[in-house]
């Protein structure tokens, strides 16, 4: 529930910032757990909040990228109203409960932001990059962040009490009163975000990368950059598959030729053929015992010579 004291506020805020009040795109806010109340254009791309909305941030910040340039962060648990002048080149930013955050750059203009005690004026030009807090006591805290090179001037709404904070300077003010500064506690603006899960870093870091073996070439070398000339096009099908369908035709693979031994191309080689040897000259064979027979053997006998021979066996 809102307190009373906030609702005076923005009733007040509204008022002063009626002069400014107009149909003024402010910027394109991106948040996952936030409100808006007022005028808000939804396009296919992004969420456009016109001049005098209203936004009301949860668990999670959110954040204002101004038409102009710059960035508004708004803090969890915030409650902010942006109002813009009709060229939307000065802001008035209604904070109620909670913290915010400035980045951008003035050059020749001023911006005003409204807690329920103070009046703080960014008066260009510099880099604006301030922290502001405020809650439902009147606390209220202000801090120059890294990069701030300008200075802002703090006025009290129910008083007369003025204080600058210049870069790198830091203040705490106590129940809305200038003269109770003191130094601000150590979480004055957006708290840092929650550590992410295991499972987010491993998202964000890509694929996991394996260490090349021992003994493997030099690292691998980088993917060269496309070429302007080169287009690449992506093409989102669906993939729908039914096993009741009959299989496409699809065309025979080509024939392969098969070789064999009978296809193969004849080839001769030239052997050289030996000329038969010449037929030796006929040997007359002579048997022994033929040969010493025939050496025994006498020459032809007459009647004489077989008598001899007869009665020579006879008497032998």
């Amino acid at each position: 529930m809102i307190p009373r004291r906030t609702i005076l506020f923005f009733a007040m805020a509204a008022a002063l910032g009626a002069p400014l009040y107009g149909q003024t795109s402010l910027g394109e806010l991106s948040a996952t757990d936030a409100s808006v109340s007022g005028a808000v254009i939804m396009t296919a791309g992004d969420t456009r909040i016109m001049s005098g909305s209203l936004v009301t941030t949860g668990q999670a910040a959110a954040s204002l990228r101004l038409a102009r340039g710059g960035e508004v962060r708004i803090c969890p648990g915030a409650s902010l109203s942006v109002t813009a002048s009709p060229g939307g080149n000065q802001l008035m930013l209604a904070l109620g409960t909670g913290a915010i955050e400035t980045h951008y750059r003035l050059s020749g203009f001023a911006d005003t932001i409204l807690t329920p005690d103070f009046r703080i004026l960014l008066a260009g030009p510099g880099d604006f990059h301030f922290a502001v807090a405020s809650d439902a006591r009147g606390d209220t805290c202000i801090r120059s962040l890294p990069a701030n090179t300008a200075s802002v001037i703090v006025n009290e709404l129910l008083g007369d009490g003025v204080y600058q904070v210049s870069p790198g300077g830091q203040v705490f003010f106590h129940g809305g009163r200038v003269d109770a500064a003191t130094v601000p506690p150590p979480d004055c603006g957006c708290p840092p975000p929650p550590p992410k899960a295991p499972a987010e870093r491993l998202s964000e870091s890509g694929p996991l990368k394996l260490a090349a073996p021992s003994g493997a070439a030099g690292p691998p070398q980088p993917v060269p950059a496309d070429s302007p000339a080169e287009v690449h096009v992506t093409v989102e099908a669906p993939f729908v598959f039914r096993g009741t369908e009959p299989e496409p035709s699809v065309d025979p693979p080509p024939a392969v030729a098969r070789l064999t031994l009978e296809t193969l191309p004849a080839f001769s080689v030239a052997i050289p053929r030996a000329a038969p040897p010449a037929p030796a000259a006929p040997t007359e064979i002579k048997h022994p015992v033929e040969d010493k027979v025939a050496s025994k053997a006498p020459a032809q006998k007459g009647f004489l010579g077989h008598l001899r021979s007869f009665f020579g066996a006879i008497f032998h």
